[in-house]
């Protein structure tokens, strides 16, 4: 007893999946908003994930971006330690930047006490820990690292 070999669909078959999804477009899109891999709707409606892709285009549906594509295995309160998956504009980064600096005697004070890391200060104001890091050394609150050269 071998292997059963997979049977492609005809394309009837492939006309009726096809329709079938079309005629579920808010479910789809539903799902897709929920986070749930193209793949695994696709493969319940028996499209290809490339085809469905193309029809959420089509549909205005805004694609995901790269680094949301593995968001639905963990719940929304742990994806990127609870930060909001879509990206800051430079604007928005300025102004945490500024808002730190703003707050600089009490983050030096915080940090010499022990009572923060420059992680945790970062996590904080919403800003990145190793620039974070860069701030209390040239404001002598901690030893300047050397910043790792590229490779």
């Amino acid at each position: 007893m071998g292997v059963a070999e997979a049977r492609r669909p005809t394309p009837a078959e492939r006309a009726a999946a096809r329709q079938a999804a079309r005629a579920d477009r808010e479910a789809i899109v539903r799902r897709y908003r929920a986070r749930e891999p193209v793949r695994r709707i696709a493969a319940g409606y028996g499209v290809t994930d490339a085809w469905l892709t193309r029809r959420l285009r089509d549909w205005g549906v805004t694609p995901r971006r790269g680094y949301e594509a593995h968001a639905h295995r963990r719940s929304a309160g742990r994806v990127f330690r609870g930060r909001p998956l879509t990206r800051r504009t430079a604007a928005e980064v300025r102004a945490a930047r500024d808002l730190f600096v703003a707050a600089r005697d009490e983050a030096v004070r915080r940090y010499r006490s022990g009572e923060v890391s420059a992680a945790g200060l970062g996590r904080e104001f919403g800003v990145h820990p190793a620039w974070v890091g860069r701030r209390l050394a040239e404001w002598g609150a901690r030893e300047a690292r050397p910043r790792p050269r590229p490779r």
